[in-house]
């Protein structure tokens, strides 16, 4: 009986564990729709959002990764008010992408730290946001925006890995 209490106890922790980091990650994604953005792109993020994915990537499934990103971005979509808006669907999809490409990373290259695999994956996301808002908008024309997305999402990237390396340090510590 004891064993299977233990058993109930690891699945309480992990369920409770991950649905506050959905929750954080929710809330960050609606206070990120509210800080300025530098450069003046429609419905471009910060992306801050993923650092919550960048944080549980060292010890976390890949389908509990996607369960945190489908999460934290319908979550957030949902309270925000954009659930379903095309701004969303860019951002749903390329973070599914990011998150994949973050996961196949820091199980492929373990040598690398946080820094590398958080920014190749916001690179992925902005990639796959540009080419779903050309299907969307039907014209080439907003590739235009990539460069400049591309810069903001290195700069996202290295400050979510930052942040994810300073709360795993704090924690286990």
């Amino acid at each position: 009986m004891n064993m299977q209490n233990d058993k109930y106890q690891k699945i309480s922790k992990k369920i409770t564990t991950y649905g506050m980091l959905i929750a954080v990650g929710a809330a960050i994604y609606i206070l990120e729709s509210y800080a300025p953005f530098p450069v003046p792109i429609p419905g471009a993020r910060w992306g801050f959002s993923n650092m919550v994915i960048v944080y549980a990537l060292s010890d976390t499934p890949l389908s509990w990764l996607i369960v945190l990103t489908i999460g934290k971005s319908l979550i957030g979509s949902l309270l925000g008010g954009t659930f379903l808006a095309p701004t969303f669907l860019m951002g749903f999809v390329g973070s599914i992408g990011s998150t994949f490409m973050m996961y196949l990373s820091f199980r492929s290259f373990k040598k690398v730290g946080l820094i590398f695999h958080s920014t190749l994956g916001a690179l992925l996301n902005n990639l796959i946001q540009v080419v779903i808002g050309v299907q969307i908008v039907g014209t080439w024309a907003i590739m235009s925006y990539l460069p400049y997305m591309e810069i903001i999402g290195i700069f996202s990237g290295i400050a979510n890995a930052i942040v994810a390396g300073v709360l795993i340090k704090r924690i286990k510590s």
